[in-house]
């Protein structure tokens, strides 16, 4: 293992340091691109590195750089995720939208006494009650309400078949 005191490991440093400052040369003769959000020009000093993002990469919101730990580069853990599936999906070629299709039923609203329906208009209505009942279609929040309205109808058609005399 060699220490740091050895003159290879000096020249080694000696080279890196090199390599950054033609590194940093090239970069600032060229000039900085942006992808839609602003960003400050990076240097290598401690605190102008620690604010070299200012805004989101996602939402363009402001990010408070932090005192130690990683640069950020998102304003929230939110907008982190969302580049993120947002990075996968375009890299696996599919969209990042899914798009959900299914069938929606809306029952028509009809009069038992339109001129379509047979002289016993109601009892196809009350049929297609049953069904929907059979089948879960109506909340069950709405059962007392149907019971009392159809014990009512019950009662008015007992007086109506009821003989007069």
């Amino acid at each position: 293992m060699r220490s740091k005191g050895s003159s290879e490991y000096r020249a080694r440093q000696r080279e890196r340091e090199r390599r950054r400052r033609r590194q940093q040369e090239r970069s600032a003769a060229e000039p900085a691109v942006t992808s839609g959000a602003q960003h400050r020009e990076v240097t290598l000093s401690g605190s102008a590195r620690r604010a070299a993002a200012t805004t989101c990469g996602w939402c363009d919101g402001p990010i408070t750089p932090r005192a130690s730990g990683p640069i950020p580069k998102w304003c929230s853990s939110t907008c982190r995720k969302r580049a993120w599936e947002q990075t996968r999906a375009a890299a696996s070629g599919r969209s990042a939208v899914r798009i959900v299709e299914r069938a929606v039923i809306v029952l028509a609203q009809r009069s038992p006494t339109a001129p379509l329906l047979h002289q016993y208009g109601w009892v196809p209505l009350l049929r297609e009650l049953i069904v929907q009942l059979d089948q879960g279609v109506v909340y069950d929040r709405h059962l007392v309400a149907i019971a009392a309205a159809l014990d009512e109808v019950v009662r008015a058609v007992q007086r109506r078949a009821r003989p007069r005399g």
